[in-house]
């Protein structure tokens, strides 16, 4: 017979976060899932051995999947890096009314999984970094959730289309939704080839191509309702992150002379978990010269 728990509202957020990013490290979920606000409604992080065995009760009762795999670059040492089980998965869509998941996931470790563990990074940078009165994540929507496919008629045949973003951020100000900005995320791995890297760019340039038109109004009325932004994106950037600032560099280099209908931006993983929100970013058309977004 199943054992249902009590969940709390850090257990439901954590859920929430698996759902959004698959996997996430023990790191992780101790900074920024089991934190709670003291009477001075400052931020403390509850105790590691109550984490862990928290966690190991999720794990037991069939809402989450543990696997002990390296995260970290040259050491020999495992991690606990977790994800949701089927019951973890049952518990999202009664929270959330809709789901995005693949079982196999649940079931073994996925390769990429540290491509999954560093965009859980940097989105959150994102969302701990801001100035609430200034700026602050109003969205993100995962890669299962932001995947899109359409279809067009061009010279008397339909061809199909898509756009495939590890990640969509809608950021802007507090109160406001009148200046919002849209970043379509994309996570370069070490070795990015420059075909894929043009094929990439070339799929936004149709996205967001033929503004003003009757297949743009169309195309991005269909992405609205099914990706489901919660708030009007007034403008978009396509950002590169990479694992070092050479590879931002790179790729920039790789899509020298391309046309862009969107601003393309590079930055390192490094620089967005310090400052997300500062002179960090190397753009397509002034790649020597850093800017803010």
């Amino acid at each position: 017979m199943r054992k249902f728990l009590a969940l709390s509202v850090e257990d439901e957020q954590l859920l929430l976060h698996l759902h959004q990013h698959i996997y996430l490290s023990r790191d992780f979920i101790e900074k920024y899932i089991y934190v709670r606000k003291d009477a001075d409604e400052k931020k403390v992080k509850a105790h590691e051995l109550s984490v862990f065995r928290r966690l190991n009760q999720l794990v037991k009762e069939g809402y989450l999947t543990k696997f002990a795999l390296p995260i970290t670059p040259g050491s020999g040492r495992s991690s606990n890096v977790y994800t949701l089980a089927r019951f973890g998965v049952e518990t999202v869509e009664n929270l959330t009314g809709i789901v995005h998941w693949q079982n196999k996931w649940s079931y073994e470790p996925q390769i990429w999984y540290m491509h999954a563990l560093t965009l859980a990074e940097v989105i959150k940078s994102f969302e701990v970094n801001n100035n609430p009165e200034v700026i602050e994540v109003k969205q993100f929507i995962s890669e299962a959730k932001g995947y899109f496919e359409y279809y067009e008629k061009e010279e008397n045949k339909i061809v199909r289309h898509r756009i495939r973003p590890d990640g969509i951020l809608i950021i802007g100000t507090p109160g406001r939704d009148d200046q919002n900005l849209g970043i379509m995320v994309e996570m370069e791995r070490s070795y990015a080839d420059k075909t894929g890297t043009i094929r990439k760019l070339n799929q936004y340039n149709h996205f967001f191509g033929g503004v003003g038109g009757p297949k743009h109004d169309e195309r991005m009325k269909k992405f609205d309702a099914d990706v489901g932004l919660e708030h009007p994106v007034l403008d978009w950037r396509v950002l590169f992150i990479g694992n070092t600032e050479s590879m931002g560099k790179r790729i920039l280099t790789q899509l020298k002379g391309q046309k862009s209908e969107k601003p393309i931006l590079a930055a390192s993983k490094d620089d967005l978990l310090k400052n997300p929100y500062g002179d960090v970013y190397r753009s397509l058309k002034k790649p020597d010269t850093l800017k803010s977004l």
